[in-house]
């Protein structure tokens, strides 16, 4: 269990500290958080077919930059099995370039490499980002603070801005603020962004994640913001509910990623939907391949098959997911 201290601290550093505490973060605890015995399913842990479009995605990203040798950086990779699926995929289908590619994991708390050419990836990276919560109260920006009392009971309290960047994130993701209405504000994807553009070579940047841009936002009654907590595969509306022991997220605001990025000279290609993504890389052509290997139906067979309609399913994961791809040349 996660302890408060019993001054205020920021929402962002107690989100850290349940997320990714050394020995009782939801993340770093050693605790399965992924699959059916976890709290939530990932593309990766779906069906194959993902990390092979993923793949074949990233060869043809890394014909523009030339010849090798390359790198392919993950930033926060979990239980690794995305990267697992992506190099055995690799090595059965190009091996000329998996010979030239070397995996570096970068978990949350760890540095990165200190010079990258190829490709940099996430899944599910940047909603897992501890955040800043603030709190618009007669047209005052206000933040949102966490302490601990003598009881141990959580407490949350509001006070001045803690950053002066907020304001200006604000303004960038969002536009016109709501009285009454709190925000997200995720400047450890601002610092990630800008520490990744002090390292890279020449590279591109591959986002995998759930979100909106500015325009969206206020198209639906956003007051409560967009953070979540997850445990068991359920929604829980208490984000104080077991500090360590649940997940807890909020939406990436895609309009900060893509203008903190042409900031410092990046090209992207455009936002779209994974489902979009995988139509774009042949995805009729494989789900025909992959209907064939049914035809002989067994337990694993069947097991394969839920696994792909999950992947697949209208308003499911995929329609969810967005892809951003963004170029870094130096």
């Amino acid at each position: 269990m996660i302890s408060l201290p019993r001054k205020p601290i920021t929402f962002a550093e107690y989100m850290a500290r349940c997320l990714y505490d050394p020995d009782h973060g939801y993340y770093t605890s050693g605790r399965q958080v992924f699959g059916p015995t976890g709290d939530f399913y990932t593309s990766a842990h779906t069906h194959p077919l993902f990390a092979e479009i993923l793949t074949d995605a990233f060869v043809d990203l890394l014909r523009n930059l030339g010849s090798g040798p390359f790198q392919l950086v993950e930033l926060g990779p979990g239980d690794r099995s995305l990267a697992r699926s992506i190099r055995s995929y690799l090595e059965r289908t190009h091996p000329s370039v998996a010979v030239n590619l070397e995996y570096i994991p970068v978990d949350v708390r760890e540095a990165l490499p200190e010079q990258i050419r190829g490709i940099v990836f996430s899944n599910e990276l940047f909603d897992a980002l501890p955040v800043h919560r603030v709190r618009v109260r007669n047209r005052r920006l206000r933040e949102l603070y966490v302490q601990g009392d003598e009881t141990g009971r959580i407490c949350e309290t509001e006070g001045p801005v803690s950053d002066d960047r907020i304001p200006a994130y604000l303004k960038v993701g969002f536009g016109r603020r709501h009285e009454g209405w709190e925000y997200e504000v995720n400047l450890r994807m601002v610092e990630c962004l800008e520490a990744l553009n002090r390292r890279i070579r020449q590279a591109y940047v591959f986002t995998i994640d759930y979100g909106f841009l500015r325009e969206e936002y206020g198209r639906v009654d956003r007051a409560a913001g967009t953070l979540l907590s997850y445990s068991g595969h359920q929604v829980v509306d208490n984000p104080y509910l077991s500090p360590g022991e649940q997940d807890l997220t909020a939406h990436v605001n895609f309009t900060v990623m893509i203008e903190t990025g042409r900031a410092m000279g990046w090209a992207d290609q455009g936002l779209i939907s994974q489902r979009r993504f995988m139509q774009d890389a042949g995805l009729a052509q494989r789900l025909m391949r992959a209907e064939q290997s049914f035809q002989d139906l067994n337990a694993d067979r069947v097991t394969e098959l839920l696994q792909l309609k999950r992947l697949l399913e209208p308003g499911g994961i995929s329609d969810v997911m967005r892809v951003l791809v963004q170029e870094v040349r130096v």
